[in-house]
């Protein structure tokens, strides 16, 4: 079941989504009900698949990466980032940025796939059943790709029709008019789908549910909505309680490529699967790259050290974005395992037939033995000593300077969660590892954010259990907290120890309105830069370029 939604997602051609840089400018999109492939089940179920493809665009790819977690208070730009302007907010930061630019492309194409899907719907080709179930997934995916817009963009296009023939105007509508359909969309695939698991890739009410309490508490925190923290608080409450779930004891276990398919994991509600067959890994746009990458990007450069070659089991390393102090400082790793479940901090000498007095510099170092110690502290003398002609350590006054800017940006305690040793080669770019969208811990961080003016005290017991779930074995005590320490900065350290590089913390920041206040003081890269305009990106110059109504749809605040 894995494979059949992957290999069915690429059947992308009868909607045409496979050309054109200016969705504005193409013609006729949405000529299916005349196709009579599309009067049949296979039809049908091919359009409804297709709809997913557009996950696997944003989720486990490199630029999505760099747009959800650089230019924040936890990442900072790698020895060989693509996007300065991203992860800096530098000048060049506008509408002439090819990844934002190619994303626009990508959702918008999503979105025409999933609008044409449902003006199918209900089709008498399959049964009642079929038709809410259909209704259901391609609505949620119609919500998924309009907040992604919405919150990436701001007051943009809303698009909720096939697009028919040449349309070459554009019209803004409001982020509240988008959040309508969005939760109207949500509030349908919740009615129309069972409430399970899912198990094979498909959205189930469990699904919905998730995402809409997500969103729900984004637009609580954008315009301070009681109403809505209740439902978001509500809605992630209904998921924790229905037993289909269970938080990891082990948090580094969480993150084993054994338990790297969503659909088994007791953790993951949503997520978006990937395969072995990478034949079936595509999509719509091959420049994103085939299957998840997201083990290569958070890797330094180690085969260039005393002892090492690249290998399977360290992967490969892109060294695209590397953690801020300020992130490394939040953890306490003598009773939070979050920090060394989320970071590689040790590395064996692999190099083969590695022999004592090899390696220049360290003349004890042998096949096995220790070849880098990483440290987010200041090295002590002992620990020196303890090393001294053994192995090599980066500690804090080797890695950041006092202030935090990197000192190196190839070599740094790397980020791990998304390793993948099992891949076939060394320098394989691919991965089989399902992308975890939203996981049942995040589900307790928004319960604890809805209650936590209503009801702190419920809120901070939500807090401790997922914080005692995750303490050093016999830490439990250290990890529990009162309502004395609960505010939203707590709870936003809280959600980047549990959630550090999984495509959420840009977005958090700005629902918040914490990004700018963030960056100032824990990014020095981008410090400097970053304005209040930064809260929604430039829209792409193609899309501006397109539209003959200029004067009415011009670029974002701000942009150039």
């Amino acid at each position: 079941m894995k494979n059949k939604i992957i290999a069915l997602c690429l059947m992308l051609s009868g909607f045409g989504l496979t050309s054109c840089e200016d969705f504005l400018e193409e013609t006729n999109k949405s000529g299916l009900t005349g196709d009579p492939y599309y009067d049949t089940e296979l039809g049908i179920t091919s359009a409804v698949n297709s709809c997913y493809s557009g996950t696997r665009l944003w989720y486990g790819k490199e630029h999505p990466y760099g747009f959800s977690e650089t230019g924040t208070d936890l990442f900072l730009r790698g020895g060989d980032n693509k996007a300065n302007q991203i992860s800096d907010y530098t000048v060049d930061l506008n509408g002439a940025q090819t990844n934002l630019k190619d994303y626009w492309i990508n959702l918008y194409k999503a979105l025409n796939a999933c609008n044409t899907t449902i003006a199918l719907l209900p089709s008498p080709v399959i049964s009642d059943a079929l038709n809410k179930q259909y209704e259901g997934e391609v609505k949620f995916l119609r919500a998924l790709y309009l907040s992604l817009i919405a919150e990436t963009w701001g007051d943009v296009v809303l698009a909720t029709e096939p697009t028919s023939g040449a349309v070459r105007t554009a019209e803004r509508s409001s982020v509240e008019e988008f959040y309508k359909v969005i939760f109207s969309d949500l509030d349908v695939a919740i009615a129309n789908l069972e409430a399970k698991k899912s198990t094979d890739g498909r959205i189930t009410q469990d699904v919905a549910k998730a995402l809409k309490a997500r969103l729900a508490l984004t637009r609580a925190s954008e315009t301070n909505n009681t109403g809505l923290y209740a439902e978001a608080a509500s809605l992630a409450t209904d998921i924790i309680n229905s037993g289909r779930y269970s938080l990891f004891t082990d948090y580094a276990s969480l993150w084993d490529m054994k338990n790297s398919e969503g659909g088994t994991n007791s953790e993951v509600v949503y997520y978006v699967n990937y395969t072995n067959d990478d034949t079936m890994n595509g999509d719509y746009d091959p420049a994103a790259g085939k299957g998840n990458n997201g083990h290569l990007f958070y890797i330094m450069v180690y085969d260039k050290q005393p002892g090492m070659q690249r290998a399977i089991n360290y992967g490969r390393p892109y060294q695209r974005f590397m953690p801020t102090l300020h992130l490394l400082d939040l953890f306490n790793e003598t009773v939070d395992q979050r920090y060394h479940g989320s970071f590689q901090t040790v590395w064996y000498a692999n190099m083969v037939n590695l022999q004592d007095g090899e390696v220049n510099g360290y003349p004890q170092m042998s096949l096995g033995d220790t070849s880098m110690l990483f440290l987010k502290t200041p090295a002590t003398s002992s620990q020196l000593a303890r090393a001294a002609d053994r192995y090599k350590i980066f500690d804090r006054t080797t890695m950041y300077k006092a202030d935090g800017s990197p000192l190196l940006r190839s070599q740094f305690i790397q980020l791990k969660k998304f390793m993948d040793p099992t891949r076939l080669t060394a320098n394989q770019e691919w991965s089989s590892r399902d992308a975890f969208v939203i996981r049942l811990a995040e589900l307790y961080l928004i319960a604890a954010e809805g209650l936590m003016n209503s009801n702190p005290a419920e809120a901070v017991n939500y807090l401790n259990t997922l914080r005692t779930t995750r303490a050093v074995p016999s830490m439990e005590d250290q990890m529990m907290i009162t309502t004395a320490d609960l505010n939203i900065d707590f709870i936003l350290e809280e959600r980047a120890r549990e959630l550090a590089g999984e495509q959420v913390r840009w977005y958090d920041l700005k629902r918040t309105g914490k990004l700018v206040e963030y960056v100032q003081k824990y990014n020095p890269d981008a410090k400097d830069n970053i304005k209040s305009y930064h809260m929604v990106r430039p829209i792409p110059q193609v899309q501006l370029d397109a539209v003959t109504n200029k004067e009415e749809f011009k670029q974002n605040p701000g942009y150039n």
